[in-house]
């Protein structure tokens, strides 16, 4: 609510681009073999109506897929991308796929209707606070969720299988990187089920997506408010939209046995500098600022690999790769606990399995030979 009931206040528009204050330009990384993967498939992409997905939606669409789904909850997304895509919103075909992957017989109706040959997989709950308060929905979103997505994909034969992940599930602090830590090894276990080609393409902040740091700076600066930053010395990876989506499709291509892939994010970036940086640009060049300190659960600075994980090149200059880590063979029988908690809305259980999940402890993890 606003003082007085006064209306919200606006974003005013920017003149510059997330490419200038990265200070780097676009790169085009989609290649032929990219094409040819969707080429005449039948591509479903989840979370669909959220920045990343929407863009995968974007990108695959002009690749000539013989059919686009997009799957999402939220139909207003939903609506959004379709005027974006095809210059209407009808949503009276099947592009727009109406479904939580939550619900596990919808999920499983879905993939048996639609016989996707490609799943990008994208939703997720990914606002790393809220998960720390509300950990039940990040294990019903995405751990469960993934579950219900991964089961689907291997009983009706999909051909790839790729999870969109985060720099957050390597060594996880928090819900949000417990919660994709363990979707990463949902996907990896799930290698050699049948004839789906599973993989993981973890990276970090993406500058523009919706509710990103870019959101929240727009919003301050048109408003004349403080900028808001954690602390003085934080850093974080950022790619822009579009760049990380081209690397997610050719990182689809690579997919094989269950692997993580990890995208170039270049040089971490401090939040001050990116502050300092959007004030130049935007002609502010002193921005106040408030230092809010860290949040539960976040990092000073994010990493790309975990501890315990080696990394390999792979055909792809900006791709690297982890091999598929070596769970506990009761690993799915780990979850258990973990499903029955988030059944029940207990939190504080959930949030102490997660903090105890043998997956997501180095020490008692089996080391890669």
């Amino acid at each position: 609510m606003t003082q007085g009931g006064g209306a919200l206040p606006r974003i005013a528009a920017r003149t510059f681009g997330a490419e200038e204050l990265l200070g780097r330009a676009h790169q085009a990384v989609t290649t032929a073999g990219a094409h040819r993967l969707i080429e005449g498939s039948r591509v479903l992409v989840t979370g669909g109506g959220g920045s990343i997905g929407s863009e995968l939606a974007r990108q695959v669409a002009q690749m000539g897929p013989e059919a686009l789904y997009v799957l999402d909850h939220d139909e207003s997304a939903m609506h959004a991308v379709q005027l974006r895509l095809s210059g209407h919103g009808l949503l009276d075909d099947d592009f727009a796929v109406l479904a939580d992957i939550r619900d596990r017989e919808r999920v499983r109706t879905v993939i048996s209707e639609l016989r996707p040959d490609v799943i990008f997989h994208a939703a997720a709950h990914k606002h790393l606070p809220l998960l720390e308060r509300y950990p039940v929905e990040g294990v019903k979103t995405n751990v469960l969720g993934t579950q219900h997505l991964v089961d689907a994909a291997c009983e009706f034969g999909v051909d790839r299988f790729i999870l969109v992940s985060t720099d957050k599930a390597a060594s996880p602090s928090s819900v949000l990187g417990s919660t994709k830590r363990l979707a990463e090894l949902i996907v990896a276990q799930a290698a050699g089920r049948g004839r789906t080609r599973f993989a993981s393409v973890r990276f970090g902040n993406v500058l523009g997506s919706r509710g990103s740091f870019l959101d929240t700076l727009d919003w301050q600066v048109a408003n004349n408010l403080p900028v808001t930053v954690t602390h003085p010395e934080v850093t974080r990876f950022f790619m822009t939209v579009p760049e990380a989506v081209g690397l997610v499709i050719e990182a689809a291509v690579l997919a094989d046995n269950g692997e993580t892939y990890v995208l170039d994010m270049g040089e971490p970036i401090r939040i001050l500098d990116l502050v300092r940086r959007y004030g130049e640009l935007a002609g502010r060049p002193d921005l106040p600022m408030t230092i809010t300190g860290l949040r539960p659960g976040e990092k000073l600075h994010e990493v790309l690999y975990g501890e315990d994980e080696r990394t390999l090149p792979s055909t792809h200059a900006r791709i690297s790769m982890v091999p598929p880590h070596p769970v506990d063979p009761q690993f799915h029988s780990h979850l258990m606990p973990l499903y029955a908690a988030a059944a029940m809305s207990d939190g504080a259980r959930a949030k102490r399995l997660l903090d105890s999940h043998p997956s997501l402890c180095p020490a008692i993890s089996l080391s890669v030979d």
